[in-house]
């Protein structure tokens, strides 16, 4: 079971407390063995973590960076404009929403076949009765060379 007051132990160890809390929460460590025995363990793990040891880098990064700065090395990418980044998909819309419109004038008979009425090239997209095999017999009987 914990104590209601476990949650302030890392703010006591850290002296982020204010003073009278400070005092107060001080006077509830000597009374509850929890919590005393928990802040102990804190205590053994800040100071374990403390005595590692600190990675070297060999070199002061800071320096060499403030240098490449200082030298003009480290130069801006110039930032794209807004066609650079719309363009390309801009045209592709355009590109498409054209040939739909063309299409769809082909398909309304803008271009018709000598002899067959616009609607005759419609009728492909009749839909085919239960058990018929085709919409337009005109349109099932083999050409010549396909057999």
């Amino acid at each position: 079971m914990h104590c209601p007051q476990h949650s302030k132990l890392s703010t006591y160890l850290d002296r982020a407390m204010a003073d009278p809390e400070r005092a107060q929460f001080s006077a509830h460590l000597q009374n509850c063995p929890r919590c005393r025995h928990q802040l102990e363990k804190l205590t053994a793990l800040q100071r374990n973590l403390r005595d590692l040891p600190s990675p070297v880098l060999g070199f002061d990064l800071a320096a060499r960076l403030q240098d490449r700065i200082r030298s003009g090395a480290v130069q801006r990418r110039p930032t794209r404009s807004l066609w650079f980044a719309w363009g390309p998909t801009g045209l592709a819309v355009a590109a498409s929403l054209a040939s739909g419109v063309w299409l769809g004038a082909l398909l309304t008979g803008a271009t018709v076949v000598a002899g067959a009425p616009p609607t005759a090239l419609v009728r492909v997209f009749d839909p085919v009765p239960p058990g018929g095999l085709c919409a337009a017999t005109e349109l099932c009987r083999p050409s010549k060379g396909m057999q």
